[in-house]
């Protein structure tokens, strides 16, 4: 009697066994071995299934084939499918995760000299320093006589050099590549918008008088966008998709944000937060599409740069 061979070919898009009947048939009088072909990486799986439970077999990776004794055929056959059903969908596909275009070489050394400049006009914080009095963050000014411009005007002012420093050096590197993801003007329109609305929520949480300084608020506003950005940023929504993002600028603000006997920890986590919030709005409405978009970055950029100038004329007025 004549016994066709059946082979079973495992296909990744219908994840199942299928006979293939274009395969030789076994002699006359045989029971033909149980033979699989595919793809090497599927057979080396096969194999290895097959090891575990100790059925004897061959594998021919230049062939591309793996033949089971005929003796063995169903046992082989049977673990073979549970396997391959208990792992279906496994390993998970990677998630996409869609990387945000990059503008050009934004003016980053620029911007950051102009602050560099604008603290050899100021000097270092100074309760009698007519800069630090017009437009430092004075919470009692702000709430009860609507002076709103020294949200801004204080992120261009410094306490000591030793934070003029540590904005320059590591913010600077945080601004241009936030500036290369965004575009240098949306980039700096969040900045300062970030930065201003954390220094708004910093002083209407707290019960007492404050008075603050410093461009980290929209360093940390940075940290908080580049968060924003990544959370759930691809396809899958999962609990490790939202807390890694947050675990790593939480870090950041944790090991910079928290040392230093001037340090704000109020702006520093407010800024984080609103950036954060502004991250995700880039990443759900995909506004990162704007970054190729120069006409819109030349106006944002000029937007940013009125906005701090105008502060500045108000407040001297």
């Amino acid at each position: 009697m004549r016994h066709p061979v059946t082979a079973y070919i495992f296909t990744t898009d219908q994840d199942m066994f299928t006979p293939d009947q274009s395969l030789p048939q076994g002699s006359e009088g045989e029971e033909p071995p149980l033979l699989f072909t595919g793809s090497a990486e599927y057979l080396e799986t096969c194999s290895l299934v097959l090891s575990s439970v100790g059925i004897r077999h061959s594998f021919d990776p230049v062939k591309g084939t793996l033949t089971v004794p005929a003796s063995s055929s169903e046992a082989a056959s049977y673990q073979l499918e549970q396997y391959f059903h208990e792992n279906t969908g496994w390993p998970e596909r990677p998630v996409e995760v869609r990387i945000p275009a990059q503008s050009g070489n934004p003016p980053t050394m620029l911007m950051i000299g102009g602050l560099i400049v604008f603290f050899l006009v100021t000097g270092p914080w100074s309760d009698n320093a007519p800069w630090f009095q017009a437009g430092a963050i004075d919470s009692k000014a702000i709430l009860e006589q609507g002076e709103w411009w020294r949200l801004i005007t204080a992120l261009t002012l410094h306490a000591d050099q030793v934070h003029l420093v540590g904005n320059c050096v590591i913010g600077g590197f945080l601004v241009h590549m936030l500036c290369r993801t965004l575009g240098t003007g949306l980039g700096w329109f969040s900045l300062i918008t970030c930065g201003a609305l954390g220094n708004f929520l910093n002083i209407i949480l707290r019960d007492q008088a404050h008075h603050s300084v410093g461009f980290s608020t929209s360093i940390f506003a940075a940290v908080g966008i580049f968060s924003g950005i990544q959370i759930l940023a691809g396809r899958r929504t999962s609990l490790k998709a939202l807390l890694a993002p947050l675990g790593a600028g939480a870090g950041l603000l944790a090991m910079l944000g928290t040392s230093g006997e001037r340090t704000d920890l109020g702006a520093h986590f407010f800024g984080f937060l609103c950036g954060l919030g502004f991250g995700i709005l880039v990443n759900r409405l995909d506004i990162s599409k704007l970054t190729g978009n120069q006409q819109l970055q030349h106006k944002l950029f000029v937007l940013s740069l009125l906005a701090v100038f105008i502060s500045w004329v108000i407040a001297w007025q």
